[in-house]
């Protein structure tokens, strides 16, 4: 991808809200208030285990590098929070500003995204990372104010393989592999709404768990409660 294009792409200052089928505001339709203020630990704060990712396989990866998102901002520079709870690492990052992409940032979430258990970093794709800050944007702005809670992002091949022979339900050619996906949850907000979110966002595929969402950017397809 040429460098400067890629610094071009995205204009400046806080996420727009991603458009979202159904009427009546973002989360027209779902039971129940979206954010819990009471709501006890996530599933996956308490077990501390990544989920079985039954993803879909995508078939062969012939992966073409698009531009990023173009993401359009009016005040302030919009903030990426996110916790690892694999790691306990924290993430804060600032990945669209002023004059684009932010690659300090992406690096920093290359970094928080790899493949812990072997300590493998693969850079991200930026559409990802641009679209997960677009959900806790979108979040945010119907009263969320917590970090993401980050799952899995960056797979290798040799994890994936792994996981697969003890039956964890991942795709042979998961898009995680391709670092092009993010598993994550937004504690508080409910599957139904987290999904809505990640749908309105048009950025490719969606798959919905009992405790977490995954997204990617390969082709737009959906999968369990996301269908």
């Amino acid at each position: 991808m040429n460098r400067r294009r890629f610094l071009t792409t995205c204009a400046a200052a806080i996420v727009a809200q991603p458009a979202v089928a159904g009427t009546g505001g973002l989360f027209a339709g779902g039971t129940g208030p979206l954010i819990n203020l009471q709501s006890g630990q996530s599933l996956y704060e308490r077990n501390a285990i990544e989920a079985a990712d039954a993803e879909p396989d995508p078939g062969p990866m012939q992966f073409e590098a698009s531009a990023p998102r173009h993401i359009e901002l009016s005040t302030g520079v919009p903030v990426l929070t996110m916790w690892n709870v694999h790691t306990q690492e924290v993430l804060t990052i600032q990945p669209a500003v002023a004059t684009g992409v932010d690659m300090s940032a992406l690096a920093q979430a290359d970094r928080f995204m790899r493949d812990w258990r072997r300590n493998e970093v693969k850079s991200i794709d930026p559409n990802a990372i641009l679209g997960m800050l677009q959900i806790q944007q979108a979040a945010r702005q119907q009263g969320f104010s917590g970090q993401v809670r980050f799952l899995s992002g960056y797979r290798s091949r040799a994890t994936n393989d792994a996981l697969r022979a003890a039956g964890g339900g991942a795709a042979r050619n998961s898009l995680h592999i391709e670092a092009r996906a993010i598993d994550f949850s937004l504690p508080g907000v409910g599957m139904r709404d987290t999904i809505r979110l990640a749908k309105g966002l048009r950025i490719g595929g969606v798959g919905g768990y009992p405790s977490f969402v995954h997204i990617d950017t390969g082709r737009e397809r959906y999968w369990g409660s996301a269908v």
